[in-house]
């Protein structure tokens, strides 16, 4: 994969757009679910894991249903996608308690789905 192209995706915009596509492709989202667009909304719990710092990402998706929310942050890796040629992300979920449930890499493969990294 292209220094520019993985330049391109790394913009946060698109990022979001990959972290959204894994969010629907790979977890079960309730249909009644309703999508959290500002911090505001984050319980301050999740909020901790967004912004700056070494634990934290900038690019999140986060849900709530039946009184729960749920929180994913991700980073594209820039060299893991060079090696794989294909958009790879690190993505960490959150349970309501703002408690890591999993952390892991994920590649975007050619049919739009995704795979978990096992590297």
């Amino acid at each position: 994969m292209d220094t520019l192209r993985l330049k391109s995706i790394q913009i946060p915009d698109r990022t979001l757009n990959l972290l959204e596509s894994f969010a629907r492709s790979n977890l079960q989202i309730p249909p009644e679910a309703h999508q959290l667009t500002s911090l505001g909304e984050l319980p301050a719990q999740l909020r901790r894991h967004v912004g700056p710092g070494p634990d934290q990402q900038y690019v999140w998706y986060a849900w709530s249903a039946g009184g729960r929310t749920w929180l994913l942050t991700g980073a594209l890796s820039l060299e893991r996608s060079r090696e794989r040629g294909r958009p790879v992300l690190e993505v960490r979920s959150y349970d309501e308690h703002g408690y890591l449930e999993e952390s892991a890499a994920w590649v975007r493969t050619r049919a739009d789905e995704w795979e978990r990294c096992t590297w």
